[in-house]
C-alpha cells in the first residue's frame, strides 16, 4: 500500500490561493503534469464598482485587500465534490474533504495623464504587484476496493509569498457627462513561484493578456449614482515546463453606486467568470470540453474619510452557480489614494 499513499498524496496535492482563482495541484507518479484544475489572472468582482470610471490626473493608489474561505470544491457537472473521480474519470475512488483559507493584499499605482487624446481620452499606465497566503486542509479517503484505513491521507499545509506581477501599459479613459468609458491593455507576467507539479505555487505559471472595456451610466447630473458594465477577455499562454495552454477566459462584471451623502457610498456588484476556449496541448489528459465557470454577488459600502483624497471600502460576497471551481466566501477592504502627485498642478 505504500505505491498508494504515494499516489494519494501526490494527487491531494496543496491547494493554493492566486488572486485570479484557487488551484489544486496534482502530480501522477512518475511524471509532473499539469494540473486539470486551471484558472485565470483575473478575479472579477475584486475592484471597487467606482474604480474603472474616468479618473482626474495624476498618480493614485489603489490597494485591495481580499480574505477568502472554501470548503466546496464544485466538480464539472455542478455537483459539490466528495470523490476524486469527479474532477476526471481517470483519477481514483477517493473520498475527500477540503478547507481552505485565504488573504491576498494588492497595490496597485496607476497614473492618468494630464492631457488628452482622440476626443478627450486621458492615458492610463499601471503595474500591481501581490502577495498572498493560504493554508489548506485536504484529506483522502479511499473508496475502492483494495484500500485499507492505513492508506488514508491528510494532506495540512500553508504557502505565502509574492505571485505573478500585473502590468497595464496602455488605457485610455473619458468623461462623457453622463457616461464614462474606459479601456485598458494588461499583461501579467509568471513572476510567482511556479513548478508543475509542485504543491507550494504560488503562481500560475502563464502569462496572461488582458483586454477589458469598463462602461458607466449616470441618471443624475450630480452622479450620485452610477451603472456599471464591465468586459474582461483573458488571452493564456502555455504553462511553464509544459504542453498544456489554458483555455481564454471571458468575464462580466456589472453594478450599481449610490452615494446617499457626499460622503457615504452603498453599492451591490455581480461578476461572472467563464472559460470560453478548450484547454489544449498534448499533456492534456482530461477531457478539454468541460469548461469551468464561477458567478459572484457582492455588497458593498464605502465612505471618504479625507474628502477628495483617501476612500475605504468594505465588500462581502459569495459564489453561486461554480462549475469546477471553488465555491468560496469573499470579504474584502480596499483604499483608494489620490496623492495629488504628478497632477500637473
Amino acid at each position: 500500500m505504500r505505491v498508494r499513499r504515494r499516489m494519494l498524496r501526490t494527487l491531494t496535492g496543496g491547494a493554493i490561493l492566486t488572486l485570479s482563482a484557487l488551484v489544486l495541484c496534482a502530480e501522477p507518479l512518475e511524471a509532473q503534469v499539469a494540473s486539470p484544475l486551471q484558472a485565470g489572472h483575473y478575479m472579477p468582482g475584486v475592484v471597487n464598482i467606482r474604480d474603472f470610471a474616468a479618473p482626474p490626473p495624476g498618480l493614485f493608489v489603489l490597494w485591495y485587500n481580499w480574505f477568502v474561505s472554501s470548503d466546496t470544491y464544485v466538480d464539472r457537472d455542478g455537483n459539490e465534490l466528495t470523490n476524486l473521480s469527479q474532477i476526471d474519470p481517470g483519477l481514483p475512488d477517493v473520498d475527500v474533504d477540503l478547507q481552505l483559507n485565504g488573504f491576498a493584499t494588492v497595490p496597485a499605482l496607476f497614473w492618468a495623464s494630464t492631457f488628452t487624446l482622440l476626443g478627450g481620452a486621458r492615458y492610463l499606465v499601471g503595474v500591481s504587484p501581490n502577495w498572498m497566503t493560504a493554508d489548506y486542509s485536504f484529506v483522502a479517503e479511499p473508496g475502492g476496493p483494495g484500500f485499507g484505513p492505513s492508506d488514508s491521507a491528510v494532506v495540512e499545509g500553508s504557502v505565502s509569498g509574492l505571485s505573478d506581477l500585473f502590468v497595464a501599459p496602455v488605457g485610455l479613459s473619458w468623461a462623457l457627462g453622463q457616461f464614462d468609458a474606459t479601456f485598458f491593455y494588461g499583461f501579467t507576467a509568471p513572476t510567482g513561484r511556479y513548478t508543475t507539479g509542485a504543491d507550494d505555487n504560488i503562481g500560475l505559471g502563464f502569462w496572461t493578456h488582458q483586454f477589458q472595456g469598463f462602461g458607466y451610466f449616470y441618471p443624475d447630473p450630480s452622479q450620485a449614482t452610477a451603472l456599471m458594465l464591465g468586459l474582461t477577455y483573458e488571452f493564456t499562454s502555455e504553462i511553464e515546463d509544459t504542453e498544456v495552454n489554458p483555455g481564454n477566459r471571458l468575464s462580466l462584471e456589472y453594478g450599481v453606486s449610490h452615494y446617499l451623502t457626499g460622503w457615504l457610498e452603498l453599492g451591490v456588484q455581480g461578476a461572472h467568470n467563464w472559460q470560453v476556449t478548450n484547454d489544449a496541448g498534448s499533456d492534456v489528459f482530461w477531457d478539454p470540453s468541460y469548461h469551468d465557470q464561477k458567478s459572484t454577488l457582492l455588497f458593498s459600502a464605502g465612505f471618504w474619510p479625507w474628502a477628495g483624497r483617501l476612500y475605504v471600502s468594505a465588500k462581502y460576497g459569495f459564489d453561486y452557480g461554480a462549475r469546477q471551481r471553488f465555491k468560496s466566501q469573499h470579504l474584502m477592504l480596499n483604499l483608494v489614494w489620490l496623492t495629488n502627485a504628478l497632477d500637473g498642478m
